[in-house]
């Protein structure tokens, strides 16, 4: 008895798919390879910084890009910034700015975002606006008159001058503000009806629903005030407000050459907090990007 046509179609979508997963696999590999080169390429700088550090000044332009020496001169090279700058009263200034930066913007922005998210007052949009457009302004329009008021204020050579004026950045504001506009007013609601105060709700109810979005925050805030230079640069005079990145500026010499291995002896111990940081912090911050692409 012949085959009808209804089993013929069936027998040549059974004998297509193999060709339609092939052609996925193939383009699964094409994405992996793409992400396989884009992360040896972020990767390699870091790895000859680590590199670098293990060598003396003559093998950086003597020996191959990555040849590791049989008898790493690390000790002796963290010994050399040591003795070149004041490595560790400048790392405890990164540390303590750092810190209190981003503890002051997730206190701050989480207060603003919240009330920009679930509270309705007139010029709420106004004000909301008015914040997404300081974003657009860079820091060198107002490094000027920022600098006038830190001086007015007595706050040139000090914590105060390095911290407060970063205390709150809008783009934390957003980024609060957007997470907790998907919270259910219901339940804000419900909360008020049982006799919760007002910030019983956010720091009890909201803020523990949104642990992702408060450790991106407080992962983009930190790395950024480590590594800035501008501002440290701009109102510290003495050697003990300095911080870790202009600490760094400072072991290059253009008079007598740039010890290259010293230097990056340094960046790789200015390097660890980083490390630490987005190590312990790394799975809240992939789901707050993930949860975020899944909203609707």
């Amino acid at each position: 008895m012949s085959d009808t046509p209804l089993e013929n179609s069936a027998a040549a979508t059974r004998v297509r798919r193999p060709a339609k997963r092939s052609h996925l696999d193939r383009g699964n590999w094409i994405i992996h390879l793409i992400l396989i080169v884009a992360c040896g390429l972020i990767v390699t700088p870091l790895v000859w910084m680590v590199i670098t550090a293990l060598k003396s000044h003559e093998d950086v332009f003597d020996k191959p890009l990555w040849w590791i020496p049989p008898h790493p001169l690390l000790k002796e090279n963290i010994q050399h910034v040591l003795d070149r700058i004041n490595f560790f009263r400048y790392f405890m200034n990164s540390v303590i700015v750092a810190t209190s930066v981003t503890l002051l913007d997730l206190f701050f922005s989480t207060l603003c975002g919240y009330a920009l998210a679930k509270y309705r007052f007139p010029g709420r949009d106004l004000v909301f606006g008015i914040i997404m457009a300081t974003m657009m302004v860079p820091f060198i329009v107002i490094l000027v008159p920022q600098y006038i008021l830190v001086r007015n204020l007595g706050w040139l050579d000090s914590y105060a001058g390095l911290i407060i004026p970063a205390a709150i950045s809008s783009f934390g504001i957003f980024l609060m503000r957007q997470a907790f506009s998907g919270t259910p007013d219901e339940l804000i609601d419900a909360a008020r009806m049982d006799g919760a105060g007002e910030l019983r709700i956010l720091f009890q109810i909201i803020v523990p629903m949104h642990v992702p979005a408060l450790v991106s925050l407080a992962i983009l805030r930190f790395l950024g005030e480590w590594d800035n230079l501008l501002w440290p640069l701009v109102i510290t005079n003495g050697e003990n407000m300095r911080t870790m990145s202009l600490g760094l500026a400072l072991l290059q010499d253009d008079r007598y050459g740039t010890d290259i291995p010293m230097l990056m002896t340094a960046a790789t111990m200015a390097l660890a907090p980083i490390v630490l940081v987005y190590a312990f912090m790394q799975r809240y911050f992939i789901k707050s990007v993930a949860g975020s692409g899944l909203k609707q």
